[in-house]
Order: C-alpha cells, then structure tokens, then sequence
C-alpha cells in the first residue's frame, strides 16, 4: 500500500510515496531540515483525517515544539488537539532501558490507532544502559531491540518516520541506515557564494526510485522542491 508524504514532489521520486506498514529514516547534520519535513507531512496527513503522533526524545516541551512549527503554514492549531499527539520521551525513561520504551511507546502509540508516527530523534536510544532485568544493556543488543519495536509498528499498520543526526557522509557506514525500510538524507553544499539543500534517497527496500540529488529550499510552506 502507498500513501503520499504530502511534500510536492518526494512522491514522485519515491515513484507513489511511501510504503505504508514500514519504516523511513530522514537523517542528516543539525539544521538540514529534517523536523519541518517530518511534521510537514504529518500535519498535511492530519488534515486528511490521518491520526498521527509527534514523539520527542529527548524531552522538549510541547509549548517550545509548536512555537517552533508555528510560522509554517502546513501549522494548524486545531489539529494538535484532535489529529496529532505529540509526547516527550524523558532522558528518565531511557535510563530506566530498553523495557521502559517500549512500554511507553506501546501505551501511548501502539494501543491506540495511530496512522503516522514521527520520532526525532532515534539516536537517543543509543542511550539505553540497561535492560528490564536490570543488567547492562549492551551496543550488539541496539539492533535486535529496534527491529523488535519496528515490528510492532509494522503489525499495527503505522508508517514511522524517524530523523537521526547522521552526516550525509557517515549513512552508509551507520547502523540506522541498515536497520530503516527507506532513507532519505538531507544536507547542504556550498555552491560559489550559496549554500544550497538537497534530499537523496539513499534506498527503499522493495521498490524502486529516483536516485541523485534534488535541491530543495525550506520556505513558509515548508519544503519545496
């Protein structure tokens, strides 16, 4: 099953969107614009009638998370409180490990019917010190935990969209990249006196797509390729 990231154009390089059950990683360097794509297309999913959820981790207000959404006119007030919940996972929470999460997220996103699903960002689960046992929660463990989670996401229906801080040039060498259905960088590159975004999707497991990169600006309207 496709359905449309709601950004003008990322459909048609994506050849009909995205796939829904899966899981798609937009990942790049601080200040690519990886938030406003995610809740672009959450918030336009919304007004479609999608039920959707914002998770942030680490802990952010949601007062400071909508001020910063609020000059993009996809922000709509209405739709945070009967379209779009947004949750704040605390650094408490990943402290207490990998049993912790997934009993936050299955409470308050897998119990309920939830169409689209935005993290940012995943690299906080690299956090995890300790399992539900108690014992220390080792690195070998990250990816086996991750792919069990996104497995539940998968049965119950819901497209996830992930942001992760990877550098354009560290994708390919990353766990993440390994781990995600779709990824999709976003960086810069300074191009005489300019600096100029563009997004690359790196893969899409069981489809095919456009490849290169394609500029993009981050305007009112969000991102506009």
């Amino acid at each position: 099953m496709r359905i449309s990231s709601y950004i003008t154009k990322l459909d048609d390089l994506l050849h009909g969107g995205y796939i829904k059950p899966s899981t798609i990683l937009i990942a790049g360097s601080c200040g690519t614009g990886k938030t406003n794509m995610c809740m672009q297309s959450l918030f336009n999913a919304a007004k479609q009638g999608e039920n959707c959820a914002y998770i942030s981790m680490p802990s952010e207000s949601e007062d400071k998370i909508l001020r910063a959404l609020s000059s993009f006119s996809f922000y709509d007030e209405k739709l945070v409180k009967e379209k779009i919940k947004i949750f704040s996972i605390s650094s408490d929470v990943v402290a207490k490990g990998d049993f912790a999460i997934f009993e936050y997220l299955n409470e308050n996103i897998l119990k309920h019917k939830i169409s689209r699903v935005v993290i940012d960002t995943i690299n906080i689960l690299e956090d995890i010190e300790s399992t539900f046992d108690e014992r220390p929660f080792y690195t070998s463990e990250l990816r086996s935990f991750v792919q069990n989670l996104f497995q539940e996401f998968d049965e119950n229906g819901i497209l996830l969209m992930a942001t992760a801080e990877i550098p354009a040039s560290n994708i390919h060498s990353s766990l993440w990249s390994y781990i995600f259905d779709t990824v999709i960088i976003l960086d810069t590159e300074k191009e005489e006196h300019n600096t100029q975004r563009y997004l690359e999707i790196i893969k899409v497991r069981g489809s095919d797509f456009t490849m290169g990169k394609h500029q993009f600006m981050i305007t009112d309207k969000g991102i506009v390729f």
